[in-house]
């Protein structure tokens, strides 16, 4: 009696949309694992955007006084969920990045053929700012997201013939106040889009541009919140925004060096995907010819989405315009679309195949490295950096303080955004990061109330910590007790400490625990 178990075999069939869907959704499950799961245990703390996330999502609001509200509203819901720790912050960066993924595949379904259209997830998700910049829970990967949102829906708008259009129209408009609201470089698409549709002969008759109108005016009404509290605010982030336009982050001493390092830095974050291309090739270099793929049927979408925002944004760089290379985190939403053009027609099963183990192992690679690199490989070479900053053991010494020196309930604690905000999260009580004792910083702060419990101040005075805030020199010098605190940044005796000041100043009103400190 024979009772060996046959070996299980899965039988995809790769021109099925359905099976393919699901060989994609496989892949970007494990992405989003390991780019959760290697720089979760690797790090100590996350990326300094993350950080400042964290302290944003102290309270929803309509605007920041950096950028507009959508992303931290994301992270609100995650972090509301999961709770505040370093995991979270890129757990819900790297699903903005899946979120996106899978707008590729869904668009590349109507450009290509299901193999393909995988191939071309596959690439696109080795892009360094869906990998290795993936886990920055900034304005930039979070607006990965809407922007793919935003694209798919134009895609199919335009596509969609009848009635049924004006559905899809009024989704156009709710996905363009969604990018818009998560970053304003939103623009930079909305300007290229506008290009596309008019030259696009679908849209060559008055009456396809009736539903465009309904788009406009339901992103219009998305936004409008975000426009009246810019209003109140004093136009805050634009002010924000203008001064980096101006003086550029890199510090590059002309437009021209400037726009050098933008394109080297360009070149440097697509370099792994152009690199799996090429290992792509040689591994199928003497696979079985298959059937050459059919002709792009949105070909000018592809090449308008793939190719202007970058061209255009290239084009404000020539004519002087300061560029910052984090500018260009979702000009390659349709990249590895764009590189299926050198992607040879071959036996299916020996390209699906292929695509996959070097997608995984390209995966492997780049979140293993990172988080070894970040890890303890700075560890042990003794260095300072972001991703081993001790917040750990710099939040213990100072519970110890405050158990000494607190009399009320730790509920907020003033300080820089990333000393603050790191040793927040590592607190028993999580309290209010209050930004630099600025109202202007933290409007949603009720100061008032702040008289009614203990304040406690923190103040950098490691050798490379940044200036100090004047409202933060001035809260410490009311401080009743003051103190210093040392402990080691990595496991070397001799390395770098990371050197804070403290100081209590002491509540003036009663009733701390009652206090309502958070102000909507």
């Amino acid at each position: 009696m024979n009772l060996s178990v046959p070996p299980l075999r899965l039988s995809i069939d790769p021109a099925n949309p359905r099976h393919m869907g699901r060989v994609t959704l496989a892949f970007l499950l494990l992405h989003l694992l390991l780019w959760t799961l290697l720089p979760g245990i690797s790090h100590r703390a996350p990326p300094w955007d993350n950080i400042e996330q964290l302290v944003w999502t102290q309270s929803l609001q309509w605007g920041y006084y950096k950028h507009p509200p959508a992303p931290t509203w994301w992270m609100y819901a995650w972090t509301e969920l999961l709770g505040r720790q370093v995991w979270v912050t890129f757990f819900a960066a790297q699903l903005s990045v899946v979120g996106m993924l899978w707008c590729v595949w869904r668009m590349a379904l109507v450009i290509t053929t299901p193999l393909r259209a995988f191939v071309a997830v596959v690439l696109t998700s080795l892009v360094a700012y869906h990998s290795l910049r993936g886990i920055m829970a900034n304005h930039n990967t979070l607006q990965l997201l809407p922007v793919g949102l935003l694209l798919w829906a134009v895609l199919a708008a335009v596509r969609t013939p009848g009635a049924r259009r004006w559905l899809q129209w009024a989704l156009v408009g709710a996905a363009a106040a969604l990018t818009l609201l998560s970053k304003y470089s939103a623009l930079v698409w909305f300007a290229v889009i506008g290009v596309w549709l008019l030259q696009d002969a679908r849209m060559h008759r008055w009456q396809a541009w009736a539903p465009v109108l309904l788009a406009a005016a339901i992103g219009a009404a998305g936004v409008a919140p975000h426009i009246a509290w810019l209003a109140q605010s004093g136009f805050a982030p634009l002010r924000y925004a203008e001064h980096s336009v101006e003086h550029g982050i890199s510090g590059a001493p002309s437009h021209w060096t400037d726009l050098g390092f933008f394109i080297t830095a360009q070149l440097a974050r697509i370099a792994p995907a152009l690199i799996a291309l090429a290992l792509l090739r040689w591994r199928l270099r003497t696979a079985a010819p298959g059937a050459a793929p059919p002709p792009w049927a949105e070909r000018r979408f592809a090449l308008f989405m793939g190719l202007g925002p970058l061209a255009l944004t290239l084009a404000m760089g020539v004519a002087g315009l300061h560029l910052a290379s984090s500018w260009a985190t979702t000009f390659y939403v349709l990249f590895g679309l764009l590189l299926l053009r050198w992607v040879p027609a071959v036996e299916p099963a020996r390209l699906l195949k292929t695509s996959f183990i070097l997608g995984v192992a390209f995966q492997l690679v780049l979140a293993g490295g990172l988080a070894l690199g970040r890890g303890p490989l700075v560890d042990w070479l003794g260095r300072n950096a972001r991703s081993n900053f001790p917040a750990p053991a710099m939040a213990q010494q100072l519970e110890q303080v405050w158990r000494q020196h607190g009399h009320t309930p730790l509920r907020v604690l003033a300080g820089e955004t990333w000393l603050a905000g790191n040793v927040s999260i590592h607190l028993p009580s999580q309290p209010l990061v209050f930004i630099d004792g600025d109202p202007a910083r933290a409007p949603w702060i009720n100061t008032p109330a702040l008289a009614r419990c203990d304040l406690l101040v923190l103040i950098d005075r490691s050798p490379d910590a940044p200036a100090v805030a004047a409202p933060l020199t001035q809260l410490m010098a009311q401080a009743r007790e003051h103190g210093q605190i040392s402990v080691p940044w990595t496991s070397r005796p001799q390395g770098p400490r990371l050197t804070v000041d403290w100081g209590i100043v002491a509540a003036t009103q009663p009733d701390c625990a009652t206090a309502v400190l958070t102000r909507h």
